[in-house]
């Protein structure tokens, strides 16, 4: 196992950015009014997730790359005229509606370095100069907000960073790579995406799910109690903090093969990695023995709910899965149980009556503000971005991505995102205090596994 810190002290990264575009679809879109799925109104997750995707330079001839992602966008933006839309929560009902109107339009910014990607590692070590390479664009409050930014920034070496910023409450991570496809598709010279998105946001409401059917064999799933939870939450000496770090490791294949080895059951990786750097953060951290620490992963509904969801459904189409333990029983626990409650909970999640009481439990939030917030160690939420399809690539003229690189903000430290390793295994990133994060790496080494 490897890390790759992320550091901006010796950086040489000065980005100089061109006037805000707005980029309009290039044909005529809807006037419409569009409601959201009640997966999609979550308040948690209710946050503008930035991304940056690396390209080498060329072996072929790109004369312009921010002009022809710019012109790619605006076809893309005929199939997903939503994304060019405005974003308000309602004061009445706190429910998210997204007005679309033919004068509005996606900012797109244009910028420059004078620096190498390979003088920066292609950006495999840096940390706070990374929000240089990502767009800022803020919208007039009163108006509603953007839902999507870009920003391409153009190397002295011909490579490129492409830099998205995404409304999480339009999209969850299949349906920003269905977008992001499509959009490279249209740089590639393609005249229309090979998925044709669908809005079908309705499918996902309270009201519209059906578990008829079913009503009779399940029992009643066993959701966490996530205000229970909070409140007898462990606590870290750590924390708080602004000495917050963030840092990729590196599980090779041989790594988590030697990690299976330590359970008797059939395990897979996503289990058997999760379970390991929960409990390996419970330590670093040196949590509160009697507090309770919470690991939480996202579980995809796509293709379990019946009917399917429709190819080029584009939303929100997944469910928490949650486990709560005591951060004693944690620390000293063996991986195996840990990772059988792991299984069990993602098992819950798929079936129809735990996608209802989740879909229930999300319109009583909107009902009442948030109580919990994160930040204290005592959680962990995984979501897991190796199967969005992002090595599946199309090439319009870099070939594929040299790095990916999710821009989580530091306050969010209870994110942990396992990310694809072209070389196989798994990148893992996480941020956590500097002693902590120092500890980490300690209990994540394969001689402690």
């Amino acid at each position: 196992m490897g890390s790759q810190g992320m550091s901006s002290s010796t950086s040489p990264l000065v980005v100089k950015k061109s006037q805000v575009v707005i980029v309009k679809p290039s044909k005529p879109t809807p006037e419409v009014s569009l409601s959201l799925s009640t997966l999609d109104n979550d308040p948690y997750i209710e946050t503008l997730a930035k991304t940056i995707y690396v390209y080498a330079p060329s072996s072929k001839e790109v004369q312009d790359p921010a002009s022809l992602l710019q012109d790619a966008l605006s076809q893309a933006l005929v199939y997903y005229y939503p994304l060019a839309g405005k974003l308000h929560r309602r004061s009445d009902d706190h429910r998210l509606e997204l007005k679309c109107a033919p004068g509005d339009g996606v900012p797109f910014v244009k910028a420059a370095a004078e620096c190498t990607l390979s003088s920066l590692n292609y950006l495999e070590n840096m940390d706070e100069d990374l929000n240089q390479l990502v767009p800022s664009y803020e919208a007039v409050a009163s108006g509603g907000y953007n839902v999507l930014a870009l920003q391409v920034t153009v190397f002295a070496c011909g490579g490129i960073t492409l830099a998205t910023a995404l409304s999480h409450s339009l999209c969850d991570g299949f349906g920003a790579s269905q977008f992001f496809k499509a959009f490279t598709e249209f740089a590639a010279g393609k005249t229309k995406p090979s998925i044709i998105p669908v809005w079908d946001r309705h499918c996902l409401t309270s009201n519209n799910f059906n578990i008829n059917g079913q009503m009779e064999e399940e029992q009643a799933p066993k959701l966490v109690d996530f205000g229970e939870a909070c409140s007898s939450a462990a606590t870290s000496p750590y924390t708080p903090t602004n000495d917050m770090v963030c840092e990729i490791l590196n599980f090779t294949s041989q790594d988590i093969t030697q990690l299976k080895n330590n359970v008797t059951e059939e395990v897979t990786t996503l289990e058997i990695l999760a379970a390991h750097v929960w409990r390996a953060r419970c330590k670093a951290l040196k949590l509160s023995p009697d507090g309770t620490t919470l690991f939480g992963m996202a579980v995809g509904i796509r293709r379990t709910v019946d009917p399917p969801l429709r190819e080029g459904y584009y939303g929100n189409a997944f469910v928490k899965a949650s486990v709560a333990m005591k951060a004693g029983e944690l620390s000293s626990s063996p991986l195996s149980p840990v990772v059988k409650l792991i299984k069990e909970a993602k098992r819950e999640a798929l079936k129809k009556r735990y996608v209802s009481e989740q879909l229930k439990e999300t319109e009583k939030s909107l009902k009442m503000k948030v109580a919990c917030q994160g930040g204290s160690g005592a959680f962990m939420l995984l979501t897991d971005w190796r199967q969005l399809g992002l090595l599946d690539e199309v090439d319009f003229g870099y070939g594929g991505t040299v790095n990916i690189i999710p821009v989580v903000p530091k306050f969010l430290s209870d994110i942990c995102v396992f990310l694809p390793r072209k070389q196989g295994g798994v990148r893992v990133l996480v941020t956590l205090p500097k002693p902590a994060m120092d500890n980490l790496k300690e209990h994540m080494n394969p001689l402690s596994f």
